[in-house]
């Protein structure tokens, strides 16, 4: 009595252990792989027991009209990682899918290794692009060479948990004729093999659909007044709204070349075009994080995160100056960015000052800020003091 007393209070903590241990057991079976051999022979036999364990040859081939299309955006990326994240694919019961990688002209021999996994599995198609596009390039080419009538998009390293999730993701959506499907996700880091859950957000609630004008509304966009998140790697979308959320930012802004702030700038029109969207109470997807990719990422792309993040206030800014609600809703970001810029804030490129100033012109004519004025200040007087280029103009 005692007993299910207990389980039935700390019902939610028990079930959190629970998955934690299954998760851990997960990298225990991966991580086999890296005690092993780990060169492009050996996983391409370990990559074929596997696809002989867990399905069979009919379901390698790409059928005329795949319902589900993954995009994945490949740079320089380890091939265990790769072989890794593919391998969760493969054990999918939901067989009727595409897998399209982006190689967004890795130096590494990922491409190779890819080409090898292909000819195993016809579901892949590996594109190659002839220079480095960025990311929101590769996603949104991934998605207009896509055929299924619904994409999923995820990082090279993701790991999608439970083998039924294209499944629940496909019946609900179709169920419940839905534009946007999103699941719960949650975050692995490697350094110290801790899991760590989202927080869950109580509205909307689980199961419940929400519609326009509600949905697109834009305070819940970056508020988070709805429980949405930024992110593209916890949705299931609808091939044909995604399509419109492409056109809606243009060629010159999917053209340029973004490495971050990617999913953000999508997810703006797509909330707006999106015509259903619900959450489900499903833990479907495992983020990967790693603290010493992490860094490397940061000192070597100083430039093209200020670039990409200005950008995004931009984009922000001309699409909701409108009116004076979403405007103030554009200052607020931008004091959020500034704020968590200080090991960026030295970068030596004209266009990406330009931008810069650009926005925070923007943002000292503006009303709303009138307290916030004297830290925009602070921030371009150290901008242009570590500038020494601007200093001597």
């Amino acid at each position: 009595m005692y007993l299910i007393l207990f389980f039935l209070y700390y019902k939610e903590d028990i079930c959190k252990i629970i998955k934690i241990l299954t998760i851990k057991k997960l990298f225990n079976k991966y991580n086999l792989l890296y005690k092993k051999d780990n060169n492009i022979s050996f996983l391409f036999s370990y990559y074929t027991s596997l696809i002989n364990k867990y399905t069979n040859k009919d379901n390698l081939y790409l059928k005329k009209n795949p319902l589900i299309s993954i995009i994945i955006p490949l740079f320089n990326n380890k091939n265990e990682y790769i072989l890794r994240s593919i391998m969760s694919i493969e054990v999918q019961t939901f067989k009727n899918i595409e897998i399209i990688y982006i190689n967004d002209c890795s130096e590494n021999d990922s491409k190779f290794f890819l080409n090898i996994l292909k000819i195993i599995d016809k579901r892949i198609l590996l594109i190659n692009n002839k220079k480095n596009r960025g990311i929101l390039y590769s996603k949104s080419l991934g998605v207009k060479l896509s055929r299924g009538k619904y994409v999923i998009v995820i990082d090279q390293d993701d790991i999608i948990l439970s083998k039924n999730l294209l499944n629940v993701l496909y019946e609900n959506s179709e169920r419940y004729k839905l534009d946007i499907l999103q699941f719960k996700s949650l975050i692995f880091f490697e350094e110290n093999k801790k899991v760590k859950f989202r927080p869950d957000k109580k509205f909307p609630e689980y199961g419940s659909i929400i519609t326009q004008p509600k949905l697109g509304e834009i305070e819940n966009y970056l508020n988070y007044s709805l429980g949405f998140t930024h992110f593209l790697w916890d949705k299931i979308i609808k091939r044909n709204i995604y399509l419109k959320a492409i056109n809606f930012l243009g060629e010159d802004l999917v053209n340029s070349k973004i490495v971050q702030r990617e999913d953000h700038i999508i997810i703006f029109p797509l909330y707006k075009y999106a015509e259903r969207y619900m959450k489900i109470n499903f833990d479907g997807h495992l983020k990967m994080k790693n603290k010493a990719q992490i860094t490397n990422n940061i000192n070597a792309q100083k430039s093209s995160l200020v670039y990409d993040e200005f950008t995004f206030l931009y984009f922000l800014y001309n699409n909701t100056k409108e009116n004076e609600k979403e405007k103030h809703i554009f200052f607020r970001e931008f004091l959020v960015i500034i704020k968590a810029l200080k090991v960026c804030i030295n970068v030596n490129n004209d266009n990406i000052r330009s931008l810069v100033f650009k926005i925070c012109n923007f943002s000292l004519k503006s009303k709303f800020i009138n307290n916030s004025k004297n830290k925009i200040l602070k921030f371009c007087n150290k901008y242009k003091k570590l500038n020494t280029k601007i200093n001597n103009k």
